[in-house]
């Protein structure tokens, strides 16, 4: 999917024992609050935004337990196939997207690339490393990002996920075509392209097998119309991704629709949709972290205070707001 960093909520040990060797609770404004954050708040006032996204990078990166999970997706994915080649009536699509294939269709999967094929980890690594200026106002700082994002592409330094070019390898072998869509936009096709098959993916037609992100054109943000584009002359069997958009639409919406969504197709999970794991960004962020508009806040790094401010108040298990964590030792 095409990357959006927000900032991600961090709690740490470190926090909760200042906390407690003061003997107070934390100055933070409190969440209900929000309205009132001054606007000219120092942009380290609640703790520095580019280590927000550390662990996840580096867990990334890093865990062994990373790479067990992907080999697990794709080991899973591959049985998937031999299912779906054996029952005609087999597809990942409901009804609404599939509509009903000819018997004879041939076959097809759908992947996202970034943190599903290609593994994009170094670029969120270099945000945390160069940060972009907290102190821009937030328009100049999304432009800034995006061209960043853009150079990045350009140097087509992805890498292919564990288990990703020996599985999609043998569904191509096995007569299942692959197409790839992302919400990477029109103009970084090229080189997401180049990348795709020096990551050694399988990729014979960029033109038709990698369907970017055009709003003008009728393929927004939302993966649906793309998918369906696949299923008109295909029945899919397999859809791959790392965010929930990556197998159906109307998800930026609230936690509650979204766990329902996840709930109604439960029996396709680890069937026919296939997610990754991707601790560092998605669309679970911008559900947790609406805020006003960039006009509200003057300056990024207060954007993204409040952004942290506001997701803040979705952790479970401590309360922090109201002071450090109390640790009552059980009587035996």
């Amino acid at each position: 999917m095409r990357i959006i960093r927000q900032g991600m909520v961090v709690l740490t040990l470190a926090a909760l024992s200042a906390c407690a060797s003061q003997g107070s609770k934390p100055a933070a404004t409190r969440p209900d609050d929000l309205a009132d954050l001054p606007r000219s708040a120092p942009p380290g006032s609640l703790k520095d935004p580019k280590h927000d996204n550390l662990n996840a990078v580096l867990w990334s990166q890093t865990s062994a337990e990373y790479r067990a999970l992907a080999a697990q997706a794709f080991n899973q994915a591959a049985r998937t196939l031999a299912v779906a080649k054996a029952d005609p009536q087999f597809s990942a699509l409901p009804a609404s997207e599939q509509g009903t294939p000819p018997a004879d269709a041939p076959l097809a999967l759908i992947t996202d690339i970034d943190e599903t094929v290609l593994d994009s980890s170094a670029f969120n690594a270099d945000i945390i490393q160069n940060p972009i200026d907290p102190a821009l106002p937030p328009a100049e700082a999304h432009k800034q990002f995006d061209q960043r994002w853009n150079d990045w592409v350009a140097q087509r330094e992805a890498i292919a996920m564990p288990g990703a070019v020996s599985f999609l390898k043998q569904a191509e072998a096995a007569g299942v075509k692959v197409f790839y869509i992302t919400n990477r936009k029109d103009p970084e096709k090229e080189e997401t392209c180049n990348n795709l098959v020096q990551a050694g993916l399988p990729l014979a037609d960029c033109a038709s097998q990698v369907l970017t992100r055009n709003d003008a054109e009728g393929r927004p943000k939302e993966k649906g119309s793309r998918r369906k584009a696949v299923a008109a002359g295909h029945r899919v069997v397999l859809l791959l991704g790392d965010n929930l958009g990556d197998f159906a639409d109307g998800i930026y919406t609230s936690l509650d629709s979204r766990s329902q969504l996840v709930d109604a197709q439960s029996s396709w999970w680890g069937e026919r949709w296939i997610i990754l794991p991707n601790p560092m960004y998605g669309s679970w962020e911008e559900v947790l972290g609406k805020i006003d508009n960039d006009a509200a806040s003057p300056t990024y790094g207060v954007e993204q205070e409040r952004r942290r401010l506001l997701k803040a108040r979705t952790l479970r298990g401590v309360d922090w707001w109201q002071g450090p964590l109390k640790i009552e030792k059980k009587s035996n």
